[in-house]
């Protein structure tokens, strides 16, 4: 009921634009027009997500603002409260931070203040602004419409920069979205007028971090004419005039009209030989650092294409990906023959697991394509140490590569100082059926998987001897691991198992290697923008669980948890929550605002988060307090 009132109130809201206390004191400022579309005619906006800021955010502000010896900043703290502690340490730190002295705190909840000549008066002189997080209806409320929001355009005008994160992101959109002084969880508020430095917008940040994907999409439904932009933490956008750039650790997302009605060039930016992507079935879609956008045409830049040797690659046509949605996917969902395997090779037998999706021993580290220092000390943690570590190298995906195949195993020497590392490769399923190939592993506490192409992996080893070698490695207590390909395979179901390419979601190779049961697994997720793939796929299957994984970041799965590991996030497709019979608020920390609650077909999961695969259900992790004190047991 409350969703159904918020979006009524989003029409309305639209015409009118206006903050409740605001028009009925100063005079409207007047906006010369502009040629631009969304950005600023001149200047520089940096809109940051929240969560604090990265040395490359850090130095593309302190460049645009003159430099160390040239840069006079002034720091905006209405959207904190009324702390003068607050205000102090935002000038130290941005003291500190850049190594600037010219650092002046503006602060007032008095609109009459905020007009006056006297109190502008620093930012005469100022090369950039800084807006504080907190409340973005608090800064609405002390200066919009005034002299003091003549002078932030001012600096623009002048060819500066403006500068905000979280409240400070929001407050620079033209409609202030969660805008509400009852909370950031009212999307359309009492407050709708931001101080509009990027026109004709709404932004919302946090966004990944606390699962607000779908929350700006019915509004930019209704309003045609609006651009929407949602941040993750430590991510920006960097506006001049209408061209939109990505900095930061995370992910940028943008919501279009003509996107989320299904009119809009949802592949956005190809690069053929690399597969690599902006591509989306959904409603929105994401960019990554170092990608553009066009704000006016509302179109991703292209990149320039890689060269190879000097030689720009083939530029041939993607093949059109087959459309999931409306097929009776539930007749695939059993694993299927690959290939040659089941007709020369007898299936292995599978013990009963008292799991229903995770080993009954040892531990599956899934990774979305590269790993991070953090995943591979908790690979050779979980493989016995230094010392008593084993590993099997599987480089079945990668091709037959000799060169690949030895530089696979030295890597893993260098980087762990082991010298007890083999390497085993075969696409002979007659090979992979003899006990002399399968020595190595009999002693092995982990096993690595290659990445490349799923389905070489499945046609070298699936229900064979060695596959069984493999599962006996868990039951030894051991760890396998693997990325892209490598995290494929290691479901139930093979996604993207096609000779043809990845690009076929179903393919001619439908079987994995089942570590984890009753599963299929997607990767590269949001830096190829994924997301919606394994919507309908899971929608059809109700007993399968879906695992999205983003480049960088990994799972940990012992027994049935599975928790996040590494930078980027995983994504979780439940039945329940697709046919919106789930409980979407999956974990909430009311207090810090910090949860994980989605709107749609699937939710992320971020670093340190726990799921329990069994019950398909969010781990609490136990909520944060001040440093010091206990928590009161009897409290609910």
């Amino acid at each position: 009921m409350m969703k159904k009132n918020i979006f009524i109130f989003i029409s309305v809201a639209i015409l009118a634009v206006t903050s409740y206390s605001l028009s009925a004191q100063p005079a409207p400022i007047t906006v010369t027009k502009s040629e631009t579309r969304h950005g600023p005619e001149k200047g520089s906006l940096i809109i940051v997500g929240g969560g604090g800021s990265t040395p490359k955010i850090q130095e593309k502000f302190l460049e645009l603002a003159g430099g160390k010896e040239n840069a006079h900043i002034v720091v905006i703290t209405a959207a904190i409260g009324d702390s003068a502690a607050f205000s102090t340490r935002s000038a130290d730190r941005l003291k500190e931070q850049y190594g600037v002295e010219d650092v002046t705190v503006l602060h007032t909840k008095s609109l009459v203040e905020a007009n006056s000549d006297e109190f502008i008066e620093p930012l005469k002189r100022a090369t950039a602004v800084f807006f504080e997080g907190g409340r973005q209806w608090r800064t609405a409320d002390s200066y919009l419409n005034t002299k003091t929001h003549q002078a932030f355009l001012d600096v623009l005008n002048r060819g500066g920069v403006i500068i905000g994160g979280s409240a400070g992101a929001s407050i620079q959109g033209s409609f202030l979205w969660r805008g509400d002084t009852a909370g950031p969880h009212i999307l359309v508020g009492d407050h709708t007028q931001g101080l509009g430095f990027l026109k004709k917008s709404a932004i919302d940040q946090h966004l990944l971090r606390r699962n607000r994907e779908f929350d700006l999409v019915e509004f930019i439904r209704k309003a045609p004419d609006f651009i929407g932009i949602g941040l993750d933490e430590r991510t920006a956008v960097l506006v001049q005039r209408d061209t939109l750039e990505v900095i930061g650790e995370s992910y940028a997302v943008i919501y279009d009209y003509n996107t989320i009605i299904g009119k809009g060039n949802n592949q956005h930016v190809i690069d053929n030989r690399r597969e690599d992507y902006t591509a989306s079935n959904g409603p929105f879609f994401f960019l990554h650092e170092g990608q553009k956008y066009d704000l006016a045409n509302r179109k991703v830049i292209p990149l320039p294409p890689r060269t190879f040797n000097g030689t720009p690659p083939a530029r041939d046509s993607l093949q059109t990906q087959e459309p999931v949605h409306g097929q009776n996917l539930q007749s695939v969902t059993a694993p299927a023959r690959s290939s040659e395997a089941f007709a020369r090779v007898s299936p292995i037998t599978i013990k009963k697991s008292d799991t229903r999706h995770g080993p009954e021993k040892g531990s599956l580290i899934i990774a979305g394509s590269g790993f991070t220092p953090e995943v591979w000390e908790k690979f050779l943690e979980l493989a016995g140490g230094k010392e008593k570590a084993n590993i099997v190298v599987i480089t079945a995906a990668a091709g037959d590569s000799a060169a690949l195949r030895n530089r696979t195993a030295e890597g893993i020497k260098r980087r762990f100082g082991i010298e007890n590392v083999t390497t085993l490769h075969t696409k002979n399923l007659e090979i992979a059926n003899s006990e002399e190939f399968i020595e190595p592993l009999k002693n092995a506490t982990g096993v690595y998987f290659e990445g490349g192409r799923q389905w070489h992996t499945a046609d070298a080893y699936l229900n064979t001897l060695t596959h069984q070698a493999f599962l006996d490695v868990l039951d030894r207590g051991g760890v396998i691991i693997g990325g892209s390909a490598g995290a494929s395979i290691q479901g139930s179901f093979l996604w993207r198992g096609d000779t043809e390419g990845p690009h076929i979601l179903i393919g001619d190779h439908t079987q994995g290697l089942g570590f984890l049961k009753n599963s299929v697994i997607d990767q590269h997720l949001l830096r190829r923008n994924r997301e919606f793939d394994l919507v309908d796929f899971i929608g059809n299957s109700p007993e399968l669980i879906g695992i999205g994984l983003d480049e960088t970041a990994a799972i940990l799965v012992q027994r049935d948890t599975l928790e996040v590991i590494g930078n980027s996030y995983a994504a979780i497709y439940d039945y329940n929550t697709i046919t919106g019979k789930g409980n979407n608020a999956h974990v909430v920390d009311n207090k810090r605002e910090d949860y994980t609650a989605s709107n749609g077909p699937f939710f992320f999961l971020y670093k340190g988060q726990k799921y329990d695969l069994a019950n398909r259900k969010v781990i609490d992790i136990p909520r944060r307090r001040p440093e010091g004190t206990v928590p009161d047991p009897a409290a609910k």
